[in-house]
């Protein structure tokens, strides 16, 4: 399927190929941006957007005054937290027809699951919560048979809160609005706080699902430099607000996908402090806090004594997908979700509610916590042990602090979008990293999915992935 690229991610492209030829050597000068415009026939401004994303994959530095520099292939394990010096540009998304394409293989369950981002049933109680669901139909049929407020049902609710007791900033009964799903919440969330063509700061790479909001609602992403250490740079976040360019933020503090770094409580609160001093909202997408191996893992909105911070989240990933059960604490902005929520779907389901808040009130649900963490890091760490046995040189895997995905940067040489045909074609669905960003960034990663147990034939995919990849690194 055809792609549409940007006009600075094509000059990238040729850019990059010259510097990864070793047209240019490390240490190097690169031609000026005037130079580099008229060559091209593009403006300064484009050259500068290419030099920026050239220096957040890390092959050049710039210098002030003396221009910019290669750096070599190799990024900084830092380079989330270096100021750039050159602007950021916001762009449009267009991802929406290959998002599909990629996620249309996950229906056949012929095909080994590394695609989708989620744990397998086999590691989840599944008959546990369908009887438990049973019973809560047949001890209330009539309240399950109506409608909620838009609130939310009141036993599901007051559970909701009581999980916020040791948060810095705790959270009331009445703040919260019950979603069909975190993707409905953090869809409601940027409702109330843009408009079509405003422009909301995100995570490089991100989450493809808070890319299709964005392209389907009309509005420009932004995209921060971040790292898989220590998550979004603050630096960069600031540069761009202090330049007015950012309307709303949309970011993931906890096991975020597809990096899955957990930033520390301080940096969580330097961030909070950062966008209140500007007065700019932020949406967390927290769906996958809940799986986060150790520690409390506070998300950002323990911090928000504002009101600034959305809060977004869901039992999707931590129990079970087709509850559809997810939540959003608005702050400042309850009123208005809420009347975004009245007219998009009026309600969420009343019987998955009363399921949640009886697994909730009983403590099942924690308690399913702590093994389904204990499986997944298992899973995770045996599966990037695989990764390192059988995939080529120059393959960087960093072990996630949560969830069950796996961010694998192949060679320079790998196309992630040609791996994902070869690998189908072997009966193996997985994602490239290029659905996880506007344009062609990320170009040599890709995602799979850690969730389900390593037996003999999922290992033995890995393995096969494996040899695909040094296949097309030539190794």
């Amino acid at each position: 399927m055809g792609q549409k690229s940007f006009l600075y991610e094509t000059v990238s492209e040729q850019l990059r190929e010259q510097i990864l030829r070793r047209s240019y050597v490390q240490g190097e000068k690169l031609p000026s941006t005037r130079k580099l415009s008229l060559l091209f026939g593009v403006s300064i401004n484009t050259i500068l957007q290419c030099f920026r994303q050239l220096e957040a994959e890390g092959l050049v530095k710039a210098s002030p005054r003396s221009g910019v520099f290669v750096t070599g292939p190799s990024r900084s394990r830092d380079m989330a937290e270096v100021t750039p010096l050159f602007p950021m540009l916001p762009v449009e998304v267009s991802l929406s027809e290959r998002i599909l394409e990629y996620m249309k293989p996950h229906i056949d369950h012929s095909v080994v699951p590394f695609g989708i981002a989620l744990p397998a049933p086999e590691i989840m109680p599944v008959n546990q919560v369908a009887q438990a669901f049973r019973d809560v139909l047949r001890s209330a049929p009539q309240e399950a048979w109506g409608y909620t407020h838009p609130h939310g049902q009141e036993r599901l609710t007051r559970q909701l809160a009581r999980r916020s007791m040791n948060y810095p900033v705790p959270i009331a009964e009445q703040d919260i609005v019950v979603s069909n799903g975190c993707m409905e919440a953090m869809e409601l969330a940027l409702r109330a706080v843009t408009r079509r063509g405003d422009t909301v700061a995100i995570e490089s790479p991100t989450y493809y699902g808070a890319l299709l909001a964005l392209e389907v609602m009309g509005r420009k992403a932004l995209q921060i430099p971040t790292t898989m250490d220590s998550g979004v740079s603050l630096q960069a976040l600031e540069q761009a607000l202090r330049h007015g360019q950012v309307t709303a933020c949309l970011f993931s503090t906890n096991a975020q996908n597809p990096l899955g770094f957990t930033m520390d409580d301080q940096k969580k609160q330097r961030l909070v402090k950062l966008l209140a001093r500007h007065q700019v909202p932020m949406i967390e997408n927290d769906i996958w806090g809940d799986t986060v191996y150790k520690g409390s893992a506070l998300p950002a909105k323990a911090f928000d004594e504002e009101g600034l911070v959305i809060y977004c989240n869901s039992f999707s990933k931590s129990l079970m997908p087709g509850l559809r059960i997810g939540w959003t604490v608005p702050g400042r902005f309850h009123r208005r979700v809420l009347e975004l929520k009245q007219v998009s779907s009026i309600t969420t389901a009343t019987p998955p509610q009363m399921l949640m808040g009886r697994l909730l009130e009983t403590g099942y649900y924690q308690r399913h916590l702590q093994t389904l963490r204990v499986s997944l890091e298992n899973q995770t760490a045996r599966s990037v042990t695989l990764v390192e046995e059988h995939f080529p040189p120059r393959t960087r895997v960093v072990p996630p602090t949560g969830g069950c995905v796996l961010w694998l940067s192949l060679p320079e040489s790998v196309d992630a979008e040609e791996l994902f045909h070869r690998a189908l074609s072997q009966g193996i669905h997985i994602f490239p990293g290029t659905v996880f960003s506007p344009g062609r960034r990320h170009h040599n990663c890709i995602r799979i999915n850690a969730g389900t147990p390593l037996t003999r034939p999922i290992e033995q995919s890995i393995a096969k992935l494996g040899e695909l990849t040094r296949q097309l690194s030539g190794n």
